[in-house]
């Protein structure tokens, strides 16, 4: 498999200080919000991804064990959270926050959160609608936390989705991939055929959103964040062109390692609300 940079915490440990900026960030999958000064004084809901916010230099993949009885004041406590995070007047600088669940273990959550860089998370640890995910967690709630902190500032421009993402995802995963350091660039050029092959809905009509995000520590270690309508598309998926390009890289010896570390899905939160378009 593949080793993940990890920060894990649980609930008897917190101390909210600035030292806890990574594991604030899990702001439990506050999601990747926008440039801090475009629309500060707007109200108005800005798409995640929109073409004019820079690539965030802050991105985490966070995963939350929540005890079995306190899912209801999660699913609020949450939901607060990530609808003020969309609102750019009062949180401009995420630009993205989804929350999904784990397929296998239902009190099992996976958040993927981006910020525009490190000032724009200590201002959100601020906000009223923080509070009420810190709110939860001081009273006990989640059993155990972990972050995967990751950057997509050193990529480029089409690593990130800025197209909307159309409904909620009934299949999604993060695959995590080392690759060899010589074979980077080679490794950036197939991904572009991937990632835009993945966004064209007459290409891969089920494909919902497709992310390259990069480890923050080790700079040849990489995720893939795809969500897709259902099962079949994600198998669709697999048979297009663009996919091959990524295969295709991965069977030239390019990759050090693979695996799939997390699957997901959005289509069982109630509400509609936990997938950002």
């Amino acid at each position: 498999g593949v080793s993940c940079s990890r920060t894990v915490y649980t609930h008897m440990s917190l101390t909210w200080n600035k030292a806890m900026v990574p594991f604030v960030a899990l702001s439990l999958l506050l999601l990747f919000a926008a440039q801090p000064l475009r629309d500060a004084g707007s109200t108005e809901l800005v798409p995640a991804g929109s073409p004019l916010d820079p690539l965030p230099s802050w991105a985490e993949l966070v995963t939350l064990e929540i005890k079995p009885d306190r899912l209801d004041d999660f699913l609020k406590a949450i939901n607060a959270d990530v609808s003020g995070c969309r609102d750019k007047s009062l949180d401009p600088g995420c630009l993205r926050f989804d929350l999904l669940r784990d397929r296998d273990e239902p009190n099992k959550f996976h958040g993927h959160v981006v910020f525009l860089d490190d000032d724009a998370v200590t201002h959100h640890f601020t906000m009223a609608h923080f509070k009420a995910w810190a709110d939860f967690v001081t009273s006990g709630g989640v059993v155990s936390q972990a972050i995967i902190m990751c950057e997509m500032s050193s990529l480029p421009e089409w690593s990130r989705q800025t197209s909307p993402s159309d409904g909620q995802p009934a299949s999604a995963l993060v695959v995590a991939v080392e690759i060899q350091r010589d074979r980077v660039e080679d490794f950036l050029g197939a991904m572009q055929v991937y990632a835009e092959g993945s966004r064209d809905e007459a290409l891969d009509p089920g494909a919902l959103r497709f992310d390259l995000l990069r480890d923050r520590k080790v700079k040849n270690k990489f995720y893939f964040y795809e969500a897709y309508v259902d099962d079949a598309a994600a198998a669709h998926h697999k048979t297009t062109k663009h996919y091959r390009a990524w295969s295709d890289f991965e069977a030239s010896g390019g990759g050090l390692s693979q695996a799939v570390i997390i699957k997901a899905e959005a289509a069982s939160i109630p509400g509609g609300w936990a997938f950002q378009h």
